[in-house]
């Protein structure tokens, strides 16, 4: 998380709020369907907030800031064909152990 800017931040978070703000005008499914999704956006940008200024440091403080950011990053991947997408400020954070990726961290 620490190589993701401020600035890639702001990106990404105003890219997906311009994306999903605009569903006033939906209804039924469609309304339910993006209202879901900015309540994942809006929990997963308040995550990324709160960890980047969280005091305490360490792995399980590392790891949930890393695991909102890469889900915010994939909720903005659903409009990467968009002609604004940020896609220097969408950047995934990964923690794993090269030698064996898929064993956890310890």
């Amino acid at each position: 998380m620490e190589r993701i800017t401020e600035d890639q931040i702001k990106r990404l978070v105003s890219f997906v709020y311009a994306r999903i703000l605009g569903a006033d005008s939906l209804q039924g499914e469609a309304r339910r369907t993006v209202a879901a999704l900015r309540l994942v956006a809006d929990k997963q940008v308040a995550a990324v907030r709160y960890f980047r200024a969280s005091p305490s440091s360490g792995h399980a403080v590392a790891d949930h800031a890393n695991s909102s950011w890469n889900l915010l990053v994939s909720i903005a991947r659903i409009w990467r064909d968009h002609s604004e997408f940020p896609a220097d400020a969408a950047m995934e954070t990964f923690e794993f152990d090269a030698e064996s990726p898929l064993a956890p961290i310890i």
